[in-house]
């Protein structure tokens, strides 16, 4: 795992029991393993992405001509290897090329589950597990063309792909813990770092100039005075679901949403960026519902369509807000339906859309 966060959380045995646990179909051995330990009784599946074995790690695994492992972090390896040949990456590379070492990869499958404590919509915590499933892939180093550079050496690792029959599995698949998370701590973090961009935003300065060549200094905030009335768009997504029909339903949000986090630290300036994309749960297909299609009575029919497939009133705003089943235009026509009289939506839903309307945002 990555360096702790101010968001994660110490779960005591929950990354050897991860790790002792055997993937199968559905997790079922690994959510009944992990809801063996103390204070996970209650923890879930939510959903997972990539299984279909699209995403992979970028480190290889490294094996020698004898088939014996030589390291995890191809990367790495080849360094070593730079920096045992005194630095010299024509050596290295004239030494390793076309000797039969070989590179792994390492498919990734996300496994989700979440431990709701109730409250607030961001009041949860989400476990990612990655199912790892390392095979053989591709020669090391490719056969034309002398890296002039360690950077050079490293881009071109992966040599020729390996025949279907040669891309055998490595070693049986494996769960390992890539985090727990307090999606409530990470979402007060993200607001609080997003706070301060947007302080130092408002104070910039630029230069106006108009159709007779006058120019004029004008701060950020005078520019776009709304630009800070409301809060950071992973914010309103919590708030949002809170008090629309969605929260007041009882539907708790992460029964039907997952978060993917992201949190980087530029290693040259420590300028941290933060920020979350919500993932739905729902696991079978939804139509597209488009905005222009039929008259507004047969259209909004198909919004509460897909309300009543995935089970949350007003969810199709939520599927608006990311996700390609419903689209800005859905949310403009509703709202205009609504206060025209065609449609009869409720206030608190009209509210939600009302200061969607006046700062758009989605992710």
């Amino acid at each position: 795992m990555n360096m702790r966060k101010e968001y994660d959380i110490e779960i005591p045995g929950l990354a050897e029991a991860t790790a002792a646990c055997a993937p199968e179909p559905g997790h079922k051995a690994l959510v009944k393993a992990l809801r063996r330990l103390p204070g996970l009784e209650e923890i879930k599946l939510a959903t997972t992405r990539g299984e279909d074995g699209g995403s992979y790690l970028s480190r290889r695994g490294v094996y020698g001509p004898d088939g014996a492992r030589l390291h995890d972090d191809h990367a790495a390896w080849l360094r070593e290897q730079v920096d045992a040949d005194g630095g010299s990456v024509h050596t290295t590379y004239q030494r390793l090329q076309g000797k039969g070492y070989l590179l792994s990869k390492t498919h990734v499958a996300d496994v989700y589950l979440v431990l709701d404590h109730g409250g607030e919509a961001s009041n949860f915590v989400q476990v990612e597990v990655w199912r790892e499933h390392e095979c053989m892939d591709c020669e090391l180093l490719k056969s034309w063309g002398e890296p002039r550079d360690l950077e050079e050496l490293l881009r071109e690792a992966e040599g020729s792909n390996l025949s279907d029959e040669k891309c055998l599995p490595v070693a049986p698949a494996r769960y390992r813990l890539r985090r727990a998370a307090d999606v409530g701590r990470f979402v007060d973090l993200l607001e609080a770092a997003h706070a301060r961009i947007r302080e130092a935003q408002g104070r910039e300065l630029y230069e106006l100039r108009d159709d007779a060549g006058t120019v004029e200094v004008r701060a950020y905030s005078q520019i776009d005075p709304g630009f800070n009335r409301f809060p950071h768009k992973a914010r309103r997504l919590f708030n949002d679901w809170a008090a629309s029909s969605a929260g007041r339903s009882g539907a708790r949000l992460c029964d039907h949403w997952v978060v993917q986090l992201y949190d980087w630290t530029n290693p040259k300036t420590g300028e941290r960026s933060m920020d979350l994309i919500p993932a739905w749960t729902f696991p079978k297909k939804l139509a597209e519902v488009l905005a222009k299609s039929g008259e507004v009575y047969a259209f909004y029919g198909k919004l509460q369509t897909l309300d009543r497939r995935v089970g949350v009133p007003f969810g199709w705003y939520f599927y608006m807000l990311h996700g390609n089943r419903v689209h800005d235009a859905s949310a403009e026509r509703v709202l205009k339906a609504a206060e025209d009289g065609l449609i009869v939506l409720q206030e608190c839903d009209y509210q939600v859309l009302k200061a969607w309307e006046q700062r758009p945002y989605g992710f």
